[in-house]
């Protein structure tokens, strides 16, 4: 399924990015483009890292606020 559709992102592309390492949603941007663009990506990109990486699930509250701050398209680059 498409994730990000800006950047022709798809799950397996963000699982894919989990699994070489990365551990939250800016890791993710980064490495696939998804999240640069407009932003509407962003709560799937951050459903998929809780999900599969668990140490980020019990962060999830810290990396909202954190993400808000920077502002939603922001917060992947």
């Amino acid at each position: 399924m498409y994730v990000c559709h800006c950047n022709v992102v798809t799950d397996r592309d963000v699982l894919e990015s989990i699994a070489n390492g990365a551990r939250c949603v800016a890791d993710v941007a980064r490495e696939t483009g998804a999240g640069r663009t407009c932003g509407n990506c962003i709560s799937s990109l951050r459903d998929l890292v809780c999900q599969h990486c668990p140490v980020r699930a019990e962060r999830r509250t810290e990396q909202f606020a954190a993400e808000r701050e920077v502002g939603v398209a922001g917060a992947a680059r």
